[in-house]
């Protein structure tokens, strides 16, 4: 089955929640250890956006660079 695509926002949204739970001063290690993971399972999946992203604005702007454009 495809992996469904996930909005930056709503990635960011939750990256966002797991540093307020890991803030939290009674938070359990094995909880803390799981969102931890989880956490910087979203910042590589933002941080694969943000190059897709990138990627795609080099090539308009490659586009409109163009001679003849």
């Amino acid at each position: 089955m495809a992996e469904k695509k996930v909005s930056y926002q709503k990635l960011q949204s939750e990256l966002d929640a797991i540093l307020i739970q890991l803030q939290t001063p009674d938070i359990d290690v094995d909880e803390a250890s799981k969102l931890y993971v989880r956490g910087m399972k979203i910042v590589s999946q933002l941080e694969s956006y943000l190059k897709q992203t990138e990627n795609t604005v080099k090539k308009v702007k490659q586009s409109f660079d163009k001679p003849g454009s």
